[in-house]
C-alpha cells in the first residue's frame, strides 16, 4: 500500500509538472488519480474531481468518445493517438466545435498488468481554425487571380475583336499593340509584328506633322483628346478620315506617362451615308409626288415643294399646320380612327385619301402611303412619313380609257359584223398557228362547229392526200413570216370534199415580230371544175389541131419546093411565110399540150448525164440562128456534168432566151451566165428591154399572164412560156425567180440541185 501511494505521489508530481493538460486514471472504474491545472482548466473543473470516475469528470456528450477510448486503452493496453479530433462541446448552452490532439497510453504494474491510463490533451482549436482561414484565403486569392486573368483575356479578346481601331504606342510613336480592326483598316497583315511599326507608317507627311506638333501636344492627362485625323492605309495608300480618341497611359508604379492609347472610328461609312441622305433629301425635295413628314401627333415638320404646290400652301405656313387640316373631314377621320391604329400595329398603311387645296378648296383624290418612324434604341414611334400621288390625271386618263374601250368594243363588234357579212371564211391565229377566231361563214360550210375548229381542230376536215402538203407549207410560213397561199380540200357538211384557196398574211410589230396571222378561205370548187373542163377542152382541141396542122405544114413544104423548082420564087416566098406561121401555130399547140399535161399531172421528166455547158452552148447556137438583131453573150462558169432531164432544161432556157429577145426590141444584146457549187447550178438570162413593174413580178409565172409594152409595142403570145418553165423547174426540184426594173430590163434565173 505504501508502494502504491508512493507511485501515486510520483504520478501526481509528473502530471503537475507537465506543460500540457494531463490526467492519470487507475483501477477498473477508471478513477482520476492525478490531474494537473491544465486538464482541470480544459474540463472546467476543480481539484475535487480527483478520486472520481472519469465518466463523472467528462459528462458532456461530446466527450463520451474520449471516455470510451480511455476504457478501451485500459482494457487492451493498446495506446491511442488522435490529431485534430473534432469535438462538439456546449459552451453556455451553445454547441461549439473544438479540435484536440490527445494521446492515451496504458500504465502497467511490476507484473505487466494494466494498472492505469495516462491521458494528455492539447487544444489546437485556434490553430486549426487559423489554418482553415489561411486555406480559405488562399483559395479566394487563387479564384480572384484566375478570375482576373480570365477577365484580362476577355478584355483583350473584346478589344481585339472590337469594330473600332484600337492601338497603343509609346511616346515616340512606336507601336506596342494594334487590334484586328486596326490591322484591317490600315493594311497590316494579321501575323505581322506591330512593334516594328511606328506612326510614320500610317500618315501622310503633312498629317504626321500636324499630329506630332499639334494633336499630341493637346492630349490632357484627365480628358485625353478627341477630333478627326486622316490615317493612311499602308497597302493602298488611301487616306482615311477618322474620328479619334487619344488617352495617355501611365506607369502604375511611378505614375509617369509612358505612352498613349487610341480608339479610331472610320468615318467613310458615315460620310457616304450622309451623302446618300443628302441625295435622298434632294430626290424627295424635287420629287413630283407629295411628300410629308410629321410628328406622332400629326404636326407638320416637312412638306416638299410638290406637296406645297398640290395643297396650295406657303412654305412659311408649313410649321403651323397639322396633317388633319389639309385632308378632307372624311379623310381626317379615317386617319385618326383607322389609319393611326394600323400604323402603330404594322408600321405602314396605303390607300386612297382626299386632300383639300388650301386656297381654292378643291378636293384632290390621292393614293397615299404612310410609314411610322421609330427611335433606334427604344423602338418608340417618333414620326410619320408619307408619300402621295395625285390621282386626278389617272382618273382623267381612266375616263378617257373607258371611252376608248367603249369605242374599241363598238369597232370590234362592227369588224365581227363585217367579217360575218363577207362571203368567204375569215380566220385569225396566234404566232404559233393556233386559230383563235373564225367567222360565221365556217358554220355554213363545215361539218364541225367553230368552237371545235379553233386551235388545230379545223385540220380534222382536211383531205388525207392534202394534209402533209398543207401542214408543211403552213409551218414554213410560221417560221419565215412569208405569206401563206395554198389550195387544198376540206370536208363540207354534206360529206364531200371541196377545194379551197387559203391565203394568210402576218401582222408584225415594228421589230418584225409576228403578232397575229389573218387569213381567208375561198371556195374554188366551181372554179376548179371550170379549169378542169378548160384543160380537157384544150387537151382535146390541141390534140385534134395537131394532126391537120401537121398535114397542112407538109403540103405547104411540098408546094414551096414545087414552086422553087418551077422558078416561081415569089409564090415560093409566100409559102415560106405560111410555113413560118404554121410553125408558130405548132408551137402554140405544143404549149397548150404542155399546159394540159401539167394541169393533169402527166408532165414527165427523164434523167440522163450530160455536160451542162455544152447543152447551154447548143441552145445558144440554136436560138442565135433565129435572131439577127440580138447578140447572145456568154458568161459561163460551170463546166461540169449533171444528172437531169436535158430536153426539159433546154426547153426552159429556150423560153427564157426567146422571151428576152421578144421583150427587148430596142436592145442589141442578151447575156446568159452560169455558175454553181457543190450543191446546185444556177443559170441567168439578162435582157435590157422593157422590164416588169413590181406589182407584176409576183404574177409573172402564172398561167396565161402576159406583160405588154406601155407605148407602141404589143407582144404576141398566150402567156404560157414562163408558166411552163416554172412548172418544169418545180418538177426538177429547183426554183425560178426574176429581178427586174421597169424600163431597164429583166434578169430571169433558175437553179437546179445537183443531188
Amino acid at each position: 500500500m505504501a508502494s502504491l501511494n508512493s507511485e501515486q505521489e510520483l504520478f501526481k508530481s509528473l502530471v503537475e509538472a507537465s506543460a500540457v493538460p494531463t490526467a492519470i486514471y487507475i483501477g477498473q472504474d477508471i478513477v482520476i488519480a492525478a490531474v494537473n491545472a491544465g486538464m482541470l482548466s480544459f474540463l472546467g473543473k476543480d481539484a475535487s474531481l480527483i478520486g472520481k470516475p472519469v465518466r463523472e469528470a467528462m459528462p458532456d456528450a461530446g466527450l463520451q468518445h474520449i471516455v470510451a477510448h480511455i476504457r478501451l486503452v485500459f482494457s487492451t493496453g493498446i495506446a491511442y493517438h488522435k490529431k485534430e479530433d473534432k469535438t462538439e462541446i456546449l459552451i453556455d448552452g451553445t454547441p461549439q466545435d473544438f479540435y484536440f490532439s490527445h494521446t492515451i497510453k496504458a500504465l502497467r504494474n511490476s507484473q505487466g498488468e494494466p494498472a492505469g491510463v495516462v491521458q494528455t490533451i492539447v487544444d489546437i482549436t485556434a490553430l486549426v481554425l487559423a489554418r482553415k482561414k489561411i486555406a480559405e484565403t488562399e483559395e479566394h486569392l487563387a479564384f480572384a487571380l484566375s478570375t482576373a486573368r480570365m477577365r484580362e483575356q476577355q478584355l483583350l479578346c473584346l478589344v481585339d475583336h472590337n469594330a473600332d481601331h484600337m492601338s497603343v504606342a509609346d511616346m515616340e510613336g512606336n507601336l506596342i499593340y494594334m487590334n484586328a480592326a486596326a490591322r484591317k483598316l490600315l493594311g497590316v497583315d494579321p501575323d505581322e509584328d506591330v512593334t516594328t511599326l511606328s506612326a510614320n507608317d500610317f500618315y501622310s507627311a503633312a498629317e504626321l506633322k500636324r499630329v506630332q506638333e499639334t494633336v499630341i501636344q493637346q492630349i490632357k492627362e484627365q480628358t485625353g483628346w478627341q477630333g478627326t485625323i486622316r490615317l493612311r492605309n499602308r497597302l493602298t495608300h488611301e487616306d482615311i478620315p477618322c474620328q479619334v480618341n487619344y488617352i495617355l497611359t501611365k506607369d502604375p508604379e511611378s505614375g509617369e506617362v509612358i505612352g498613349r492609347g487610341a480608339t479610331v472610328r472610320d468615318l467613310r461609312p458615315e460620310i457616304r451615308a450622309k451623302a446618300e441622305l443628302q441625295r435622298l433629301g434632294m430626290i424627295v425635295d424635287i420629287s413630283e409626288d407629295f411628300c410629308n413628314y410629321s410628328d406622332i401627333e400629326g404636326n407638320t415638320i416637312y412638306l416638299n415643294a410638290a406637296g406645297l404646290r398640290l395643297i396650295g400652301m406657303d412654305k412659311e405656313d408649313m410649321g403651323t399646320t397639322n396633317l388633319f387640316q389639309y385632308h378632307t373631314e372624311h379623310s381626317a377621320a379615317a386617319i385618326r380612327d383607322v389609319i393611326m391604329p394600323q400604323l402603330h400595329r404594322s408600321g405602314k398603311w396605303s390607300g386612297t385619301l382626299e386632300l383639300v387645296h388650301q386656297q381654292t378648296g378643291e378636293v384632290i383624290p390621292i393614293h397615299k402611303q404612310l410609314f411610322i418612324i421609330r427611335e433606334d434604341i427604344t423602338d418608340l414611334p417618333i414620326a410619320i412619313a408619307g408619300i402621295a400621288r395625285d390621282l386626278r390625271p389617272e382618273l382623267k386618263a381612266g375616263k378617257a380609257l373607258d371611252f376608248k374601250n367603249t369605242q374599241l368594243q363598238i369597232a370590234i363588234r362592227e369588224l365581227e359584223f363585217l367579217a360575218n357579212s363577207v362571203p368567204v371564211v375569215v380566220w385569225r391565229s396566234d404566232p404559233q398557228g393556233q386559230l383563235d377566231y373564225i367567222n360565221q361563214r365556217w358554220n355554213e360550210k363545215s361539218p364541225i362547229a367553230i368552237s371545235k375548229a379553233l386551235g388545230n381542230g379545223w385540220a380534222e376536215t382536211i383531205h388525207p392526200d392534202d394534209e402533209k402538203r398543207a401542214w408543211a407549207a403552213w409551218r414554213l410560213c410560221l417560221n419565215t413570216g412569208s405569206p401563206y397561199q395554198i389550195e387544198f380540200r376540206l370536208l363540207d357538211k354534206f360529206g364531200t370534199y371541196r377545194w379551197w384557196m387559203v391565203r394568210a398574211i402576218a401582222l408584225k410589230d415594228d421589230n418584225g415580230h409576228i403578232i397575229k396571222w389573218y387569213g381567208s378561205n375561198i371556195d374554188i370548187t366551181d372554179q376548179k371544175e371550170l379549169e378542169k373542163q378548160k384543160d380537157n377542152f384544150l387537151g382535146v382541141a390541141s390534140h385534134e389541131l395537131k394532126t391537120p396542122v401537121t398535114s397542112i405544114k407538109a403540103y405547104v413544104q411540098v408546094m414551096e419546093m414545087m414552086f422553087r423548082r418551077a422558078g416561081d420564087t415569089k409564090n415560093a416566098e409566100l409559102l415560106a411565110k405560111m410555113d413560118h406561121q404554121i410553125n408558130r401555130l405548132s408551137n402554140l399547140i405544143a404549149d397548150l399540150l404542155e399546159v394540159t399535161k401539167i394541169s393533169t399531172g402527166r408532165l414527165q421528166v427523164a434523167s440522163s448525164v450530160f455536160s451542162f455547158n455544152q447543152m447551154v452552148e447548143e441552145v445558144i447556137e440554136e436560138v442565135q440562128r433565129t435572131s439577127v438583131n440580138h447578140e447572145i453573150q456568154r458568161n459561163l462558169h460551170f463546166d461540169k456534168e449533171i444528172t437531169g432531164d436535158k430536153e426539159r432544161i433546154c426547153q426552159v432556157i429556150i423560153n427564157l432566151l426567146t422571151n428576152a429577145i421578144k421583150y427587148s426590141p430596142d436592145a442589141s444584146r442578151i447575156i446568159i451566165s452560169t455558175e454553181g457549187n457543190d450543191s446546185e447550178v444556177k443559170i441567168c438570162v439578162q435582157d435590157f428591154g422593157i422590164g416588169i413593174r413590181k406589182d407584176q413580178q409576183e404574177r409573172i409565172f402564172e398561167q396565161f399572164y402576159r406583160v405588154n409594152g406601155n407605148r407602141e409595142y404589143t407582144f404576141p403570145g398566150l402567156g404560157l412560156g414562163l408558166y411552163i418553165s416554172s412548172e418544169i423547174v418545180k418538177h426538177l426540184n429547183g426554183r425560178i425567180w426574176v429581178d427586174s426594173v421597169e424600163g431597164k430590163g429583166s434578169t430571169f434565173c433558175f437553179s437546179l440541185p445537183l443531188n
